[in-house]
């Protein structure tokens, strides 16, 4: 059975950013929202392309995330809203594979981008470690359900922020940023109590792509 695998947290200094981070927008075709998405990882690309063209595989990508002092850090503004769709944008535009995404957000002035070549690490296996094999359509009731199944057992995390990292191993045809939000919401309602995405501070997700042999993906 391939095993989720974890990668080395980005310590680079990140290049500032001049564009304010934008959550994702669902909204219609240039409706502001759309504008402001479009920007933000325009600005991410401007930024990590020179040294993007330099690094090899397999690469890591660090977003921080400077929010305003008034706002809530562990009741808005969810990390996985700025993730989706901007990598899903930068791997259209680059035409490169994140083998590892990390992102943070806390209260600063700026926001910062850093793109690395990283390496495989172990299960950091903190204070919660769980391992959820699913074999149904992501898409599905079932699938929900095989992950709060699976996480349901696990001790209500303590109040504050946290720091969640997931870890996919997915057929070679699943577009896995698709199951961030999605995994992220399951595992933080599911799992822990009632933590939701908002709380979560510092956030990484890796992922192995099966070969092509019929194996059923796990998450």
């Amino acid at each position: 059975m391939t095993l989720p695998v974890f990668y080395t947290r980005p310590e680079s200094v990140g290049r500032t950013l001049s564009v304010p981070p934008a959550l994702a927008s669902w909204d219609t075709a240039g409706s502001p929202g759309q504008v402001r998405s479009a920007a933000f990882a325009a600005d991410v690309l401007a930024a990590i392309a020179p040294k993007l063209r330099l690094t090899p595989d397999p690469l890591a990508l660090r977003v921080d995330i400077g929010l305003p002092d008034i706002v809530p850090l562990l009741a808005l503004n969810g990390l996985d809203n700025y993730l989706f769709p901007l990598v899903p944008k930068l791997t259209k535009g680059t035409a490169r594979q994140f083998a590892s995404v990390w992102a943070t957000k806390r209260h600063a002035a700026t926001s910062s981008v850093a793109v690395c070549q990283t390496h495989t690490v172990k299960d950091p296996s903190r204070v919660y470690s769980l391992q959820v094999r699913t074999n149904a359509s992501a898409s599905t009731t079932a699938y929900k359900r095989q992950i709060r199944d699976q996480v349901t057992a696990a001790q209500p995390l303590p109040d504050g922020g946290i720091a969640l990292q997931l870890a996919f191993v997915v057929g070679p045809r699943r577009a896995w940023p698709n199951l961030w939000k999605r995994d992220g919401d399951l595992v933080a309602r599911g799992g822990v109590g009632d933590a939701v995405q908002s709380a979560v501070c510092d956030a990484a997700v890796a992922c192995v792509p099966l070969a092509d042999t019929g194996v059923a993906p796990q998450d």
